[in-house]
């Protein structure tokens, strides 16, 4: 998987729900495509550097919800039909990362004029 995620300590998503919406975003803009193969659940929890479980969790998951596939020997896969997002729950999770997000620097004392301006520069890279 040449895509890169990352687990945050500093925002309140547990690291399992962190991993879900990251590889459900990758697929859904079209970074992991169908039958894309995912890393090994030690794999990815050594690169992210949070335990097993945590990974599994997030596959399993995933997997109970249409998105991947688990071919035991041949390892973790996307589904070849993925689930369509519903735009609802979409922006609901959007808003809540976005929040724990934000609280998350106000907690390590950046104003809200410094959060804006720095979300503002990062979206015109």
């Amino acid at each position: 998987m040449g895509t890169t995620i990352a687990v945050d300590p500093n925002i309140p998503l547990p690291p399992y729900q962190q991993i879900t919406e990251q590889l459900k975003a990758l697929v859904e803009r079209g970074e992991l495509t169908p039958g894309s193969v995912l890393p090994t659940v030690r794999q990815l929890a050594g690169d992210l550097n949070v335990a097993p479980n945590t990974v599994a969790r997030a596959y399993t998951d995933l997997q109970e919800s249409g998105w991947l596939v688990s071919d035991g020997r041949r390892g973790t896969r996307v589904a070849d039909r993925v689930p369509t997002a519903d735009k609802r729950v979409r922006s609901a999770a959007l808003r809540k990362t976005a929040e724990g997000f934000i609280d998350g620097l106000l907690g390590r004392g950046y104003s809200t004029s410094e959060i804006r301006g720095a979300l503002v520069d990062a979206m015109r890279s």
